[in-house]
């Protein structure tokens, strides 16, 4: 963290009495913890906040420490700072969007690569790889208490974005500012469980009919599949039961690229894209009016499934053929 950074962050909020919080539109552990950790630190300043997104929790992250502070409809009017944490585009803060556009100063803390660079004050570091982690740097800085509720929820984050600490993203800083929040009272085991060894039985159906499903081009480099909206009627399923389904595609080791194409509702199309290596989906997905990281990104299409299979597959096939 640099210390001008956290100088920035800290005399951002002398004197603020009001603070509004966003995150991104179907939030993961790394969107809601890092908000909702931030909010608990806001909470021991004795400045009022709230946090914004568009979709409520997940199923599979409701056990998050005051998961229910999070709102669709802002309790103040107006705000004197508004800060957006996880994301870097104002449209993926989805409805909640124009209230982060009120004229309040806005703070950006991100881990993703800056594309059109919203607010006047701005934490970012790429090499994070979570917002999280950069938060609790932050938090580090300003002797922050780390509450055994702010300790589960950056942990969420952490351990969240790195896959367990599987991903390449993991980084020694990873792995010991983790160590630090078990150390305050961080609940791992319950992460853990939650978020990575419980399903429904819907999830488990849904993900029988996509891996049943999958097709392959480029000589097994490319994986993808599709559920459609009948798909999701037929296992009483919802677009959250999908999570994690694209990298059961990647853990085929002939597999380079995978994508998973779901339409919960019809008529817009939302994919999941994960690379291996240096493979660069993010810079696909932008072509879409999407993003992400260079291994893990996606993207929202309007109209079909089939229309949206045969534009992102041709753009990830050109993906392949150049790398």
């Amino acid at each position: 963290m640099i210390k001008s950074d956290a100088a920035a962050f800290k005399s951002a909020l002398d004197g603020v009495k009001s603070v509004r919080i966003g995150t991104h539109q179907n939030p993961d552990g790394d969107a809601l913890g890092s908000a909702l950790a931030l909010s608990h630190y806001l909470d021991q300043l004795g400045i009022a906040n709230e946090v914004l997104c568009h979709n409520s929790a997940p199923r599979n992250l409701q056990f998050l420490p005051s998961v229910n502070r999070v709102r669709q409809t802002p309790i103040a009017a107006e705000v004197d700072l508004a800060i957006m944490i996880d994301l870097e585009s104002i449209d993926r803060l989805g409805t909640v969007a124009p209230y982060f556009q009120t004229g309040a100063p806005l703070m950006v803390i991100d881990h993703h690569m800056p594309h059109e660079m919203p607010g006047q004050i701005r934490i970012i570091d790429t090499s994070a790889p979570a917002a999280a982690l950069i938060l609790a740097r932050l938090l580090k800085q300003v002797d922050a208490h780390f509450t055994p509720e702010i300790s589960t929820l950056l942990l969420a984050g952490i351990v969240t974005d790195t896959g367990s600490f599987r991903y390449r993203n993991t980084t020694p800083e990873a792995l010991s500012m983790a160590a630090f929040l078990l150390e305050h009272g961080g609940n791992l085991n319950r992460i853990s469980e939650e978020v990575f060894q419980r399903k429904p039985l819907s999830a488990t159906r849904l993900l029988g009919y996509a891996l049943n499903g999958m097709k392959m081009s480029m000589n097994g480099s490319l994986a993808w599949t599709v559920i459609p909206n009948s798909a999701f009627k037929l296992a009483n399923a919802s677009d959250e039961d999908t999570e994690g389904f694209v990298n059961e595609m990647l853990f085929t080791d002939c597999v380079r690229i995978a994508a998973i194409f779901r339409e919960p509702n019809p008529g817009k199309v939302r994919c999941s894209i994960r690379s291996r290596s240096d493979l660069d989906v993010a810079q696909v997905a932008r072509k879409f009016g999407g993003g992400g990281h260079k291994n893990a990104a996606g993207c929202t299409f309007e109209g079909t499934i089939e229309s949206a299979e045969s534009q992102l597959v041709a753009e990830l096939e050109k993906c392949l053929e150049s790398s």
